[in-house]
């Protein structure tokens, strides 16, 4: 009895010390423990003091475990939510015991991200550039906090894509879906007209007087003069070998050898080929106006869902390449995706670590896709696990070959200190170049060079940053 007493005191002692250092979350159960700890003592036989004794241990053990994360995540909309809350409610918090809220965010609402980080109100995991936080402290490196944890997990996800994340040997996010360009065939019309689907630009180039001669066309939706001309132009600058920026991401590229062959030939493929610079995209592939199309990888589950009447007449596959010395076929375009990062105030690092475990996992990942598709069928998330992408029951295999292969063949635009400052200039030098008539190879060296006037002031705004990451890695 006297050891009762003296557990009961212990208890006794460690509940008035938990309810006055409690959490606002903790405070009630914390209370009811104290509560139900003197009653205890007070009455009751031996063996109702031993079950009471034994419920208070796991009371304690639940409350003191009891984590919520908040996870706020950009470009999801409320049925992704929903999608990923009732899979978490089912396997995640059954398992973990830990609560998971998820906040819904605009593409435009990027900066409730940064605002928050600043104020100090930051969720335990984030969805932003997180290189360019994560460089001025706002986020934990993930490879320096989990160590292997983290590369095994790397490992598992589409290289093209973590590559964005790679600055200096640090690693502060893992991208949790992916974007890519694709391309799509009308094999009726092709075949109908002698032709197969083309493997180069150049075939695309031979191509087009007959097409257009005969009221047909081929192009980029995605990636044109009048939407996002960026990324059309990227297609082919890397295609060439060149990029927008070298990697140490304070110097432009667009200056390279390569970057300026990739982009007199984009620019050419309208001014000298006459390319549609604009369209309704989709609309005309269905009525076989465009026999070529190039678009985001959400373009495959559209036409699946809403153009029932061109199945089996059409064909996913690569956007037309460009010879490589060896005589391969460089079929690239860009490809990036959204990334997950934990800032460096939360103190459930170890939790937002599990949840992100959990779903970047090939598993998780190709269920919330499935369950995503289910409830809205024209909807598309690629996972960032190549073995997700294969196992997504709602997508047909040939398209899933035809994104996977897309990423691989793929090159994600090295970091750059505020990059989508940078993209102007290309953006500038192009609509010069088609609405001008300004010479291309001329405007990219311009843009090069104003994209470096730029960037020199940015290595000394950064420099410290650069300097204190040197000095934490060693």
């Amino acid at each position: 009895m006297r050891i009762f007493q003296k557990v009961g005191n212990c208890y006794g002692m460690f509940g008035i010390f938990n309810l006055f250092h409690s959490s606002e979350k903790e405070f009630l159960p914390t209370f009811l423990i104290l509560a139900l700890d003197i009653y205890i003592y007070k009455r009751g036989d031996v063996m109702r003091k031993k079950l009471l004794l034994l419920a208070l241990v796991l009371l304690l053990s639940i409350a003191s475990s009891a984590v919520k994360i908040e996870v706020w995540i950009v470009g999801w909309s409320n049925e992704h939510e929903r999608t990923a809350e009732n899979l978490i409610d089912r396997e995640f918090t059954p398992i973990t015991g830990i609560e998971v809220d998820i906040l819904p965010l605009g593409w435009g609402d990027g900066d409730k991200v940064i605002l928050a980080i600043i104020s100090g109100d930051a969720p335990d995991i984030i969805t932003s550039n997180v290189v360019e936080l994560g460089i001025r402290g706002s986020l934990l490196d993930l490879k320096k906090t989990f160590g292997e944890e983290y590369d095994w997990l790397e490992a598992q996800l589409f290289p093209a894509i973590t590559k964005q994340v790679h600055f200096e040997g640090t690693r502060f996010g893992l991208p949790q879906n992916v974007s890519v360009m694709n391309a799509c065939y009308r094999t009726d019309i092709l075949a109908e007209m002698g032709m197969e689907i083309p493997e180069t630009w150049d075939d695309v180039r031979a191509m087009l007087p007959k097409l257009q001669a005969n009221g047909r066309d081929a192009g980029f939706f995605y990636g044109s003069p009048s939407s996002n001309a960026i990324w059309g132009a990227y297609t082919l600058i890397t295609q060439h070998g060149g990029n927008f920026f070298m990697p140490d991401g304070f110097t432009s590229a667009m200056d390279l050898p390569e970057s300026i062959r990739g982009f007199v030939e984009y620019i050419e493929l309208y001014t000298k080929h006459n390319m549609p610079k604009a369209g309704a995209g989709i609309t005309q592939f269905r009525t076989g106006e465009w026999v070529m199309f190039i678009e985001g990888y959400w373009t495959y589950s559209n036409l699946v869902a809403s153009a029932p009447e061109i199945e089996g007449r059409w064909a996913p596959g690569l956007i037309p390449g460009t010879k490589r010395p060896d005589g391969t076929i460089n079929h690239g375009t860009f490809t990036g995706g959204t990334n997950f990062g934990i800032p460096s105030t939360t103190k459930n690092y170890k939790e937002a670590w599990e949840f992100m475990k959990w779903f970047l996992s090939a598993e998780v990942q190709a269920k919330f896709v499935n369950e995503l598709r289910a409830r809205t069928p024209g909807a598309l998330m690629v996972p960032s696990a190549p073995e997700a992408l294969h196992n997504l029951d709602t997508l047909p295999e040939a398209i899933a070959m035809a994104i996977h292969d897309q990423i691989n063949e793929s090159v994600a635009v090295p970091y750059a200190p505020t990059q989508s400052v940078h993209y102007r200039y290309v953006e500038f030098a192009i609509q010069k170049c088609i609405q001008q008539g300004a010479d291309p190879e001329t405007e990219a060296k311009l843009a090069a060079q104003e994209m470096n006037r730029e960037m020199e002031t940015r290595k000394i705004e950064y420099k410290r940053f650069i300097d204190q990451l040197a000095k934490s890695s060693k």
